[in-house]
């Protein structure tokens, strides 16, 4: 095959014109000369079977199998990429076929391809004289479960100077654009553990890197509940305790904790009062100035004996003074 200039064809500097007619077998492969077989065999042949072929698709000067070269066969729908070794196999019935190479950066190969029976064929390609051969590598990264090898989605892939990608539904994202050498990659994910790796890329090549991750257990902070009373809500309770007033508080939780069978003896210990029991049926709340507190149960006076208020009833009381002292339980 040649390009529309020329091109070189197998080993050695042969030149030939354009449009050369080439023998798949014979024509480009150290094998014995096999004639041209009857035009009525060839059609047999044409009907019966596909004939397999190897094509290998070379760098002209320094005889590299090329990867990713495209060959269209006239007539024939599917197009046919090489691997990494520069080699893809055909399959087509005997005859003759106009045959176009294509790879980015050399020229367009174009020529007639004989086709006899089985076999191998070189194809070599000139390079562009004004196209830089220098391409950027390109990474794909996958991100998978290390267990279930499934894609996992929403996970962070960094790249020292390379920026940072998040992966999608199949676990996939790609980095551009990327200097030559040695790139570390690092890859996030909550429940997992941190992963960094190193990647060598190479010049005019794609890296395709799978990272497998393991499952970590996260121990995160406990969701704390707070449930809230309308009433309380009403009562403004809880905006002053949001704004840290008043500071002397007693708690369902408290008299919980400290099995309070009397309400005066919750009292006991809190800074700025003074539980003066007088007798069994009367126990006031005395501020230090010796004010007694009055008690106001969901804003009702109740008197000053604090031990009417059974603790049951409590789900906050509240102890605060201003010009007065004054004492309130809220129930729930």
């Amino acid at each position: 095959m040649t390009s529309r200039r020329s091109s070189r064809f197998g080993r050695g500097d042969r030149r030939i014109g354009a449009r050369a007619v080439l023998s798949a077998v014979a024509a480009l492969l150290p094998l014995p000369m096999l004639g041209s077989p009857p035009v009525a065999a060839q059609d047999r042949a044409q009907e019966e079977e596909l004939i397999p072929l190897t094509a290998l698709v070379r760098d002209a000067l320094d005889e590299r199998g090329l990867q990713g070269a495209v060959i269209e066969v006239d007539g024939v729908v599917t197009r046919h990429v090489t691997g990494e070794d520069g080699r893809v196999e055909l399959k087509l019935p005997a005859g003759s076929y106009l045959v176009t190479v294509r790879k980015g950066g050399y020229d367009v190969l174009v020529g007639d391809l004989r086709v006899f029976e089985p076999g191998e064929f070189m194809l070599d390609l000139d390079r562009a004289g004004d196209v830089d051969m220098r391409v950027p590598p390109k990474l794909l990264v996958r991100v998978v479960d290390g267990d279930t090898g499934n894609g996992i989605e929403g996970a962070k892939v960094s790249i020292v100077d390379g920026g940072s990608r998040v992966t999608n539904l199949q676990g996939r994202t790609e980095f551009t654009e990327l200097e030559l050498g040695v790139a570390r990659i690092s890859v996030e994910m909550i429940g997992y553990a941190q992963r960094t790796e190193p990647v060598a890329l190479h010049p005019d090549r794609t890296t395709s890197v799978e990272v497998r991750m393991s499952p970590e257990a996260i121990e995160l902070e406990p969701i704390v509940v707070d449930v809230r009373s309308p009433h309380l809500e009403r009562w403004g309770v809880y905006e002053r305790l949001d704004h840290g007033l008043p500071r002397r508080v007693l708690t369902r939780r408290t008299i919980d904790q400290r099995a309070i069978v009397r309400l005066s003896d919750a009292f006991y210990g809190m800074p700025g009062v003074r539980v003066n029991r007088r007798s069994i049926h009367s126990t006031r709340l005395v501020a230090r100035a010796r004010c007694t507190l009055s008690v106001y149960v969901d804003g009702f006076r109740w008197g000053t004996n604090i031990d009417a208020v059974p603790p049951e009833w409590v789900e906050v009381a509240e102890v605060y003074w201003g010009t007065q002292y004054a004492g309130r339980v809220h129930r729930a």
